[in-house]
């Protein structure tokens, strides 16, 4: 069966997500890059191996098991839809709150 994990890589380690998509990628495994690194997919004991060996390598890189699939489109917010964000008379009410504030 099929886990996902996300990778998160700190700046201080000197890896860049593509690098370590690339890692992933020759050990067998989906990746797909993030803003906080790289999720990466694949059979249970290939992808727990792979996590295991970057772990015991790398201070700095941190990872958890996800729920989704790499395919889930809602990763970070920057995907989120925007019609789900603003209520629309919320222009109305911040004119009246900056009026009170000033």
């Amino acid at each position: 069966m099929d886990e996902t994990w996300m990778i998160f890589i700190l700046p201080e380690t000197g890896l860049q997500a593509c690098r370590m998509a690339a890692l992933a990628g020759s050990a067998g495994l989906r990746t797909k890059q993030t803003c906080f690194g790289v999720l990466a997919e694949g059979e249970a004991g290939a992808v727990r191996g792979f996590v295991g060996a970057l772990r015991r390598d790398h201070d700095g890189i941190y990872v958890k098991r996800r729920g989704f699939s790499i395919e889930d489109t809602e990763i970070c917010a920057c995907t989120f839809r925007f019609e789900e964000g603003l209520p629309p008379w919320l222009a109305r009410h911040m004119g009246q709150v900056k009026r009170y504030t000033s």
